[in-house]
């Protein structure tokens, strides 16, 4: 009876022990594809989030919720290409194209972002071709959905000039800025000359304003002549 019993607990063992191995192998055949599922929608997720922020970079983007069709078997099919044509709205179409049973097929994906955007304004009145004053530029922070055109980050407003004039308080859009004048009317530059390997350094007025790459008539300050001189940093001309 002893060596039954022992016989029995044998048998049970190495029954649970198969069983075991099963729902072990079971488990790792099925755990590829429950990553892949994952991975399919964090990757298309993560891939309109990175759009939107080389687009708009101070964005806080709090989720994307994405609406594909109902037979449409995310979960199991292989992602080969994605793109999206326009990031100026808060929702919009993802286009995938990728393989299922062995098939090459393409697919839109409607998506929709929850986000807030900081949108920078100036205190004062910012005339056409003049710089801005990074100490009075201000922001407020608002729904995405609810913003006309794409606004300028603050280290666009501080590296550019106002393509138009901008009325304290207003906005700051990307499309009203322009190059930042690196060389104002009236002031002073250092005027460099180069020929035949000789280098000198004058000082000069400039007649008017530039920027970088500009070509502006700056008047010697010592004979009075004026010349033509091209704009190659801030308060810095290169004679050609």
């Amino acid at each position: 009876m002893k060596y039954q019993s022992l016989w029995h607990f044998i048998k049970i063992g190495s029954m649970f022990i198969r069983h075991k191995k099963c729902i072990t192998m079971y488990f790792l055949c099925l755990f590829p594809y429950i990553v892949f599922a994952h991975d399919n929608v964090t990757i298309l997720k993560e891939y309109i989030k990175n759009e939107y922020l080389k687009v708009y970079p101070e964005m806080d983007i709090e989720n994307i919720g994405l609406i594909a069709r109902s037979s449409l078997d995310i979960y199991g099919i292989i992602l080969l290409t994605k793109s999206i044509s326009n990031t100026k709205s808060n929702n919009g179409y993802i286009t995938i194209s990728y393989q299922y049973n062995n098939k090459t097929l393409q697919e839109n994906i409607k998506y929709t972002i929850q986000a807030h955007i900081k949108l920078y304004m100036s205190s004062d009145n910012i005339p056409a071709k003049s710089n801005f004053n990074p100490n009075n530029l201000t922001y407020k922070v608002q729904d995405f959905a609810t913003i006309l055109s794409i606004p300028a980050t603050r280290y666009e407003i501080v590296q550019s000039s106002a393509r138009v004039y901008i009325p304290a308080n207003s906005v700051i859009y990307r499309n009203k800025l322009a190059k930042k004048i690196l060389v104002t009317k009236d002031s002073y530059v250092k005027v460099l000359f180069q020929a035949d390997g000789i280098e000198a350094t004058l000082s000069g007025k400039a007649i008017e304003n530039g920027t970088k790459g500009d070509i502006i008539k700056v008047e010697n300050n010592e004979s009075k002549r004026i010349i033509s001189a091209e704009i190659i940093g801030e308060g810095i001309v290169k004679v050609q």
